[in-house]
């Protein structure tokens, strides 16, 4: 009897990402998504489009980027950055993927990194890695332990076409 495959490669990036056949369907296509726009932007990441699990009360991360925890926030404003954060960081999450795609039309890099640069606290106690940030098939990485606020807001402007 042959072992049934858990991950099947991506059709366009292959063992780049590997999507688990048990992910949730509801969010798969946004996650995948979001993972090709990293992938195009950041050619030396894998991402890993975790199992589905339902635990009581707490959703599981949506990645494993680069061996870390992920998680993909599908922000509505700029204030949703705060919420995402701390529902990622409840998640176990070293990373948090801030997507824009999903309900925003306009990227807005002074807000932008106005939210971001105030989680400062969660990159320098180690609780986050990185935050990608996604917006139109593109993504920009930032960390606000090593970037000041206009930093970040210099990185963010690259996303606007």
């Amino acid at each position: 009897m042959e072992a049934k495959l858990e991950f099947i490669p991506d059709e366009i990036y292959g063992e780049r990402l590997l999507i688990s056949i048990r992910a949730d369907k509801r969010e798969l296509s946004s996650n995948i998504r979001a993972a090709r726009a990293i992938l195009h932007s950041f050619p030396d990441v894998f991402i890993i489009i975790n199992t589905h699990t339902i635990e009581l009360g707490r959703k599981n991360p949506e990645y494993t980027i680069n061996s870390r925890l992920g998680d993909r926030k599908g922000i509505m404003s700029e204030k949703g950055i705060t919420a995402g954060f701390k529902s990622a960081k409840k998640q176990g999450c070293k990373i948090v993927v801030i997507d824009l795609d999903e309900h925003i039309c306009q990227v807005r890099p002074f807000e932008l990194s106005r939210y971001i640069s105030r989680r400062k606290t969660d990159f320098t106690s180690g609780m986050m890695e990185a935050c990608y940030v996604v917006f139109h098939g593109e993504a920009v990485v930032v960390n606000a332990k090593e970037q000041t606020r206009r930093e970040i807001e210099s990185i963010i402007n690259e996303l606007k076409p």
